[in-house]
């Protein structure tokens, strides 16, 4: 029996062990681990061995039954200095443990009778086993070695190629030799670099030759590189500019336009831009079509900005002689429709005098008023080509566009088949003449009635990223033929038979010397719309 106490006193120990355990690593408990099952108690089961666990005492207790005897620990388990839950390990002994103890004892001490023989042999087996164990180690180890420094030698240069080709240097170029996946995956690399950098240098060749001037600001703005194109309009020295803000080079650009154009990009909410600019490039006066826009890759992360921008000096100069050409050609055929009349009068009257005919004086009556109306119409045209070549001074006064446009309104309020729609938003004040300014737009709504049209709207509103105020003049009339918008500003041309041709021409001179742009395009389904774009007032 001193046996099976001695167990039992162990089975006791190792219970309370093992409950002390998983109360204080707060393992998981609720599970059969081995011989033991553990339970994780919030509250008392209404023993006296769980009731003193919550009161910070663990302990052990035997409970008999039928089956056999129960070991029950119990252990408290401590949050924060007091006692949350207590660990309940219970093991279960079974009557027959004794004789089985008694003849284990028995086996034991014959085995230890014999245990002198053992030792020699096991030392022997203990130091073969382990200076195998070290030998397969170590072999292992060296293997591992070999294999890790395969991969991540050509891995680390890979990694360091691809940092290089992320900082613009395409020239790199990995020299290992291997059969496997990993030269593999290096010669796709190489293979990627250099048709990158053959994209490159295509792209660079074109850029360098084509005869539009490009400018490449990075995402701060800076300006990151710029073509030859650009360097011989702008007068710029390459190497000088680079890494400069677009500020630095205007004092050698003077133009209100462009400076307007730089100030919209450090805007948030940057749109493309697209504008015809007049500028003095030190001392030169030119005229540029220039478009800026956003760089955006295919997540639409912002990249930088692109500045791409014409020398059109020499196509408004021809656009002017062809306009002037057509002027003279125009004024000519004007003139000669009066002429011919008037010459046809005067030689019937001659006629008629040396005939001493007697209805002469009926003949000069009729042929006196012909000629006074032929007259009129030549004063007329002379008088529409005064007021298109010498437009009056100026007089610009910050003007909000609603006043204006609602005298506009008045004028034509009591117009007959005609509905004129307004849309208002809130806008800034411009720089405005508001006699020139109505007159434009006045010009502008009496061409779409001529155009029959039923309804014409005004949209008024404010673009912040322009920083300019949008007057809209739609209409749903008969239109304007795609072959006739490029010269419907023109001097002289009419798309009506009895027009002088110099209305829109006044229009676009009003416009530009507000320092304004107007542009025509098709409405839907049917119609014409003007719009025109006018500078805010800068505070």
């Amino acid at each position: 029996m001193a046996i099976a106490r001695a167990f039992y006193q162990k089975e006791r120990k190792n219970a309370q062990s093992y409950s002390d355990s998983l109360a204080s690593n707060r393992m998981a408990v609720s599970r059969e681990t081995g011989n033991y099952k553990a339970y994780f108690l919030r509250q008392s089961d209404g023993s006296g061995l769980v009731d003193d666990a919550f009161k910070g005492l663990a302990d052990t207790e035997i409970l008999s039954k039928d089956s056999g005897d129960i070991i029950r620990a119990a252990s408290p388990v401590r949050e924060g200095g007091r006692v949350s839950g207590v660990v309940l390990v219970e093991t279960a002994i079974p009557k027959n443990i004794v004789e089985k103890m008694e003849s284990i004892k028995k086996a034991y001490n014959e085995y230890q009778q014999i245990g002198t023989l053992q030792s020699p042999m096991k030392f022997i087996y203990f130091l073969i086993l382990t200076v195998t164990t070290l030998v397969i180690i170590f072999l292992a180890l060296w293997i591992a070695l070999r294999i890790a420094k395969g991969i991540t030698i050509p891995i680390m240069s890979l990694l360091e190629a691809t940092k290089t080709v992320a900082d613009g240097d395409l020239n790199i170029r990995i020299d290992l030799k291997r059969d496997d996946e990993i030269g593999l995956l290096i010669n796709s690399f190489n293979k990627m670099v250099g048709d990158i950098r053959k994209a490159y240098l295509s792209m660079e060749a074109i850029i360098e030759n084509i005869n539009t001037g490009v400018i490449l600001l990075e995402r701060s703005g800076r300006i990151y590189t710029l073509n030859n194109a650009a360097c011989s309009m702008l007068n710029l020295d390459r190497a000088s500019v680079t890494g400069k803000s677009p500020r630095e080079i205007l004092g050698k650009i003077k133009s209100e336009e462009l400076n307007s154009m730089i100030n919209q990009l450090g805007e948030k909410d940057f749109r493309a831009i697209e504008r015809e600019i007049h500028a003095n490039v030190e001392g030169k006066l030119v005229n540029m079509r220039v478009y800026i826009t956003a760089l955006k890759d295919a997540s639409g992360n912002f990249m930088g900005i692109l500045v791409v921008f014409d020398d059109i000096t020499d196509v408004i100069k021809a656009q002017r002689a062809l306009a002037w050409q057509e002027v003279a050609r125009r004024i000519a055929h004007e003139i000669k429709n009066p002429l011919t009349p008037i010459q046809l009068s005067t030689e019937r009257l001659l006629k008629k005098w040396d005939e001493k005919s007697g209805d002469f004086d009926e003949v000069l009556r009729r042929s006196a008023k012909t000629i006074v109306n032929e007259v009129n119409s030549l004063r007329n045209l002379v008088n529409e080509f005064s007021r298109f070549g010498k437009m009056p001074k100026l007089n610009l006064q910050p003007t909000d566009v609603r006043p204006v446009i609602e005298e506009i309104l008045n004028l034509y309020k009591d117009v007959k088949d005609v509905n004129i729609t307004v849309s208002f938003q809130d806008t800034p004040e411009i720089e405005a003449d508001q006699e020139q300014l109505k007159r434009a737009l006045i010009n502008l709504i009496d061409n779409a009635i001529h155009a029959k049209t039923e309804n014409i709207w005004l949209n008024i509103f404010y673009e912040p990223s322009v920083e300019s105020v949008r007057i809209e003049v739609i209409d749903d009339g008969i239109g304007i033929k795609n072959e006739d918008k490029d010269k419907l500003f023109l001097p002289y041309f009419s798309t009506k038979e009895e027009g002088t041709g110099l209305g829109l021409a006044i229009v676009d001179k009003i416009i530009s010397r507000h320092r304004g742009y107007i542009r025509v395009r098709d409405n839907k389904p049917k119609g014409t719309q003007f719009i025109i774009e006018l500078p805010v007032v800068r505070k």
